[in-house]
């Protein structure tokens, strides 16, 4: 028997946010830094399936703040970047909010309850908290580098479902990355693979969600 759902749970990046490939950002702080390429794969590696993580999934868990990721990034690199620089190609990642996904997130929220639990950073989180207007229908924003962990970790679905005070099962994590949503459900979570707002309201409406008007 299939549990009620309470809470619609979103990730961000390629869910809710548009965002940029990351071998353009990857080809650009090479270029910058006179870096090869694969010299910076593993520092920026953003995967969160191997010990010890790296610099870019440090920052994603909040183990390193910008000053640090900034540092600590300019110690792999042949030649330094400037803090402004760094910030500002982390910030062209984000493209734009989808306004067709926040449309629909809307609807949903005329009778659901909203979250999101995105793995980000706190430049990222900072532009789109600045930037974008899809934290209105949001009753709770969670963000990796402000709770200390990362989807798939489990621990990260245990601490995200006991602040919205549910039932793990009764948690819905939309997801566009298949990792993530193997995590939740073995966390005891639901969840769906995000596949298209089409899709995606054919499969909420599988699971009992009402996705009217």
């Amino acid at each position: 028997m299939r549990y009620r759902i309470d809470w619609l749970v979103f990730d961000l990046g390629g869910v809710v946010v548009d965002v940029q490939p990351a071998e353009i950002t990857l080809e650009k702080l090479s270029r910058l830094s006179e870096t090869p390429m694969p010299q910076l794969a593993e520092p920026l590696r953003e995967r969160f399936t191997e010990r010890p993580y790296s610099i870019a999934e440090r920052f994603q868990t909040g183990e390193l703040d910008e000053a640090g990721f900034h540092a600590a990034l300019n110690d792999s690199l042949n030649r330094g970047l400037d803090a402004g620089t760094l910030t500002g190609e982390l910030e062209t990642m984000l493209q734009g909010e989808s306004a067709a996904m926040v449309a629909f997130m809307q609807q949903l929220s005329r009778h659901h309850r909203l979250a999101c639990y995105s793995n980000t950073n706190a430049v990222h989180w900072r532009y789109m908290q600045q930037h974008f207007r899809f934290f209105d229908v949001l009753e709770h924003a969670f963000a990796s580098q402000e709770i200390g962990y990362a989807k798939p970790d489990p621990r990260g679905f245990a601490h995200v479902a006991a602040a919205l005070g549910a039932p793990a099962a009764a948690c819905l994590l939309i997801d566009d990355r298949q990792i993530n949503v193997d995590g939740a459900q073995a966390a005891g979570w639901q969840a769906l693979r995000f596949e298209g707002i089409d899709h995606l309201r054919e499969d909420l409406a599988t699971l009992g969600v009402d996705a009217s008007t």
